[in-house]
């Protein structure tokens, strides 16, 4: 389910509960007042009437054949007037008829006199008023719940009527019918369910601006994002706004200058080390200090034979332009091998095989970078030939222990190899003139390929700083790329 959608759902859940709840108790208050009130004015009339009627003429009213006298005719028209009078729209006074206590027993009520024209729904003189329980006729009352009794259910109010000693002769009744009641209270209702649409439809519209105000810059900020994760770093968001979203948009903007400022720094950084040496100390795996460990690993010099001599030759820019061009072709011969280069020693290189990432197959593929190097190096002699130009090089390579780490000072360090291992494979390269060959490798790294690669067993070699000679090995010239092919 969308964000918007979601928001649009809880405001109108929120507004519902909200103003249902305060609708609901005005609903109800009013509902309360309207009632009372209406149950007052009926308690008001009906102890009016008691008040308008003349007791000791009532007393004397007692049977059915008291339904002729003029007496109880002026009792009628009383009862009828104030009964038409209350048939208005803010009340409506349905029954208004009179009764006195039985004589046989007091807790009985009989009818004396009814305003109702109607034989069928009125009450003669003399009959028993069924709808008596629980009236105390001696004070003015109007009762909290409907009655219910042969002619209907009704809200009902009664007052004593008296004679000139005082005393209680009977009472008026006044009774309203329910469903006229329950009518006035109804239109309450019907004003409480139109406010509450009215206050939905609000929120609603409300709603919908305010989500669409709310999911445009989540949607902006999720293609933000999206557009950053892609890696276009110059994506940008609109951080004018002053609320929560304008902080936001500043945050990922700042990311986003963080990253293309690192991925500027990653590239600048990748010139100067080995992919595998950055990748490390960017993914954090390799700590940043002055510390080494001890390793195996294959070390391969290479050198540009002669070059100080045809580098006085030619112009400086010439010379750089020539070296430029040999460095990123060899550069990315030792890359595909998965060579560490460790450092440019003029137009010389020295790269390390199996650090800062172990390689089972570091002999191979030291060997592998080697002739690769060298067939490369015939491709820049065939373009370079008519300007007369013919480089060649020499590339030794020796395997074994060596400390492998961040070398130099606090301020500046290298990630580099020292020990014997790579004395060896420097002093081979030197070997490579006096030999002959294009490449020549220790008895140590010949001893982890030789069943890969054809080699020429190029005798012992004394080289300097070791008292012992060093038997060496050659890759035989013929077809070595086929056979690099082959392992």
């Amino acid at each position: 389910m969308k964000f918007r959608i979601k928001i649009m759902i809880i405001g109108l859940t929120m507004g519902l509960v909200t103003n249902g709840t305060s609708l609901g108790l005005m609903y109800h208050l009013s509902r309360k007042s309207l009632y009372d009130g209406y149950r007052a004015k009926m308690l008001s009339i009906t102890a009016s009437v008691a008040t308008m009627l003349d007791g000791d003429v009532f007393k004397t009213i007692r049977a059915h054949g008291d339904e002729n006298t003029p007496q109880f005719k002026q009792i009628v028209r009383l009862l009828r007037e104030t009964r038409n009078a209350n048939r208005r729209k803010d009340t409506q006074m349905e029954r208004v008829f009179t009764v006195r206590r039985a004589e046989q027993d007091p807790s009985v009520l009989l009818f004396v006199a009814d305003s109702e024209e109607s034989l069928k729904n009125s009450g003669r003189t003399g009959e028993v008023y069924r709808g008596a329980n629980a009236i105390n006729i001696d004070q003015a009352t109007v009762e909290d719940k409907y009655i219910t009794d042969e002619f209907g259910s009704w809200l009902r109010s009664y007052a004593p009527i008296r004679d000139s000693a005082g005393a209680i002769v009977g009472a008026v009744v006044v009774e309203a019918h329910e469903d006229w009641v329950q009518g006035k209270m109804w239109a309450i209702a019907e004003a409480a369910i139109l406010a509450l649409s009215a206050a939905l439809g609000i929120i609603l519209i409300g709603g919908f601006f305010l989500s669409k105000r709310v999911s445009r810059p989540l949607a902006d900020l999720r293609e933000a994002v999206d557009s950053i994760g892609q890696g276009n770093f110059e994506t940008r968001l609109d951080d004018s706004s002053k609320d929560e979203f304008g902080i936001v948009a500043k945050a990922v903007n700042k990311m986003a200058t963080e990253l293309s400022e690192r991925d500027r720094v990653k590239a600048a950084f990748a010139r100067y080390v080995s992919k595998q040496v950055m990748n490390s100390i960017l993914d954090g795996k390799a700590e940043i200090s002055l510390s080494g460990d001890r390793r195996r690993i294959s070390v391969l010099f290479c050198d540009i034979r002669g070059f100080t001599s045809i580098s006085e030759n030619l112009p400086p820019e010439k010379v750089v332009q020539l070296l430029n061009e040999y460095f990123e072709t060899m550069v990315e011969v030792v890359f595909r091998n998965k060579g560490t280069l460790d450092k440019f020693i003029g137009d010389g290189m020295m790269v390390i095989f199996g650090a800062p990432e172990d390689d089972p197959y570091q002999e191979e593929n030291a060997l592998k970078a080697a002739i690769e190097m060298q067939a490369e190096l015939q491709k820049l002699a065939d373009k370079w030939r008519p300007e007369g130009l013919n480089l060649r090089i020499g590339i030794g390579i020796n395997s074994g222990p060596a400390i492998v780490g961040n070398i130099g000072s606090s301020r500046r360090m290298e990630y580099t190899a020292i020990g014997d291992t790579v004395n060896l494979a420097s002093r081979l390269e030197s070997a490579t003139k006096e030999l002959g060959v294009g490449i020549l490798l220790s008895e140590y790294t010949h001893n982890a390929v030789r069943g890969s690669f054809r080699f020429r067993n190029m005798g012992p070699v004394r080289v300097r700083g070791r008292n012992e000679p060093v038997l060496t090995y050659s890759v035989e010239t013929t077809n070595e790329l086929g056979a690099a092919a082959a392992s």
